[in-house]
């Protein structure tokens, strides 16, 4: 019987992967306002909408002004915009952050830029301690420190495990769990050991505050790290970070078709600037990060289909929320602070579809479809799409790292269009030469038969795969 289900949910798994698209559908006037919105949200001028910036409020009055012209009408209760705080960089002054060992002191952004010597972890809670320390190698509880008093201790702890180590304990050698572990054990204090000083290692890691409530540093290089692998009885450590925030803003508007239920259709339109707080590239610090694919495809993308769906009625089964939201590189911020927000019960919504990187179809010859496992009506809906262009690739999976994962969490049927990540992500070369836009029609279109097909379902069945998704991860 094992063997029959596994062959059956195999072959239904290839035959979903097989569907094709609906194509030529749209006007060829599409595809200019299209590529015309590519080049404004995708230009050097726009600094890489980092929330916050002049670059994002200019993306951001963009987007207002295309719903306007769609003939939306505001959604919250203040206009078009919903505002929240995004975390930035926290300023740490150098006085007010250093670890001393007797009369020897070491202070935040000594060492190189490249790799500094002394760095706060995004853990980390403001303090100021004096005590002796106690090395405990790699933290593993009942391990590494079994029998070993904690109470009252500075705890210095290797950041990194032995291969051996990883293996052996999996499950146990998270670093956030270390610290956690740590902490109950009675340590008042952690900090980390990287004797490598390895790049990379930088200020960047303070991008979000997540504080469990103990003071966490990391100290690297030989000499330092020797010292306080041994046992010290007069360490001194103090941390000073003042925090400070980006004023963010979710835009949204109302499609009134005067329908009993509405759907939710959203895209990120932020990226992460100047490279400085989210590059993949270390050495790209300085220079714009466009987001061209990451997401002002998605982002165009949202703002035709607010043009396009008042001229197909056989659109127009329910109510359309357009959501353009922010932050969403800094943790989904936007579409979480939208879901616990909502100016109506997040709960009516019918279903929700999220578009996120759907630049590169040229690439990618297919467009997957994520977290099609939220809904039974899914895999109907998406069979036997027409078109011989491109395929779809269907992933019950949730992908937890994008927009529409807030409200599956939330009990809402969500979906995620997709063409796939590539070697210019978080990168200064994710840019408007490399963006698929006759793809961008293509998905577009795309989303228009999804909306067509969804409304011949009354409702959609929400199946939780959030929980099942965190699970495996």
């Amino acid at each position: 019987m094992n063997r029959l289900s596994l062959l059956f949910g195999l072959f239904f798994t290839l035959g979903l992967s097989a569907q094709t698209f609906k194509c030529g559908t749209l006007s060829p006037e599409a595809r200019e306002r299209l590529k015309r919105d590519m080049e404004f949200l995708a230009s050097d001028d726009l600094q890489g909408r980092l929330p916050g910036t002049e670059g994002a409020n200019e993306a951001v009055a963009c987007i207002i002004r295309n719903f306007q012209e769609a003939g939306l009408r505001p959604f919250f209760p203040g206009g078009f915009t919903q505002q929240f705080s995004a975390p930035r960089p926290a300023h740490l002054p150098k006085q007010g952050n250093w670890i001393r060992i007797q009369d020897d002191s070491l202070f935040v952004n000594s060492g190189t830029t490249a790799a500094p010597a002394f760095v706060l972890l995004p853990y980390s809670q403001s303090s100021a301690l004096e005590g002796s320390s106690v090395y405990i190698h790699a933290g593993i509880q009942g391990v590494h420190y079994q029998g070993t008093s904690l109470l009252g201790q500075i705890v210095t702890m290797d950041w990194e495990l032995s291969p051996k180590d990883q293996k052996k304990y999996s499950g146990q050698t998270s670093l956030s769990s270390r610290i956690q572990n740590a902490k109950q054990a009675g340590a008042k204090a952690i900090i980390l050991l990287d004797r490598k000083n390895k790049k990379g290692i930088t200020q960047m890691m303070l991008r979000r505050q997540r504080d469990l409530g103990i003071p966490v540093a990391l100290v690297s290089g030989k000499r330092w790290v020797r010292k306080l692998r041994r046992a010290q009885k007069d360490v001194g450590l103090q941390i000073t970070i003042q925090e400070r925030g980006a004023e963010a803003y979710n835009v949204a508007g109302f499609l009134d078709l005067g329908q009993p239920t509405t759907i939710v259709i959203g895209a990120h339109y932020d990226h992460v600037g100047l490279g400085k707080w989210g590059s993949r590239n270390p050495d790209a610090e300085g220079q714009v990060h466009n987001g061209a694919d990451d997401n002002a495809s998605g982002t165009a993308v949202l703002m035709e289909l607010a043009r396009e769906v008042s001229l197909y009625p056989e659109v127009q089964g329910r109510n359309i929320l357009f959501v353009a939201f922010s932050a969403e590189e800094d943790g989904l911020l936007g579409s979480k602070y939208f879901v616990e927000n909502c100016p109506v019960p997040v709960h009516d919504f019918a279903y929700m579809l999220n578009i996120d990187m759907v630049g590169r179809l040229n690439r990618a010859d297919s467009l997957m479809i994520y977290a099609t496992g939220s809904a039974a009506e899914w895999a109907s809906v998406l069979r036997d799409m027409p078109c011989d262009q491109f395929g779809i690739e269907n992933i019950p999976a949730l992908f937890p790292r994008s927009d529409h994962a807030p409200f599956v969490r939330a009990g809402i049927p969500a979906i995620m269009l997709h063409t796939g990540l590539h070697e210019d992500y978080h990168g200064p070369t994710d840019d408007l030469d490399k963006i698929d836009m006759d793809g961008l029609v293509k998905v577009t279109e795309a989303a228009l038969e999804i909306l067509e097909r969804a409304q011949k379902h009354p409702r959609l069945t929400f199946i939780d795969i959030a929980q099942r998704s965190e699970r495996v991860q």
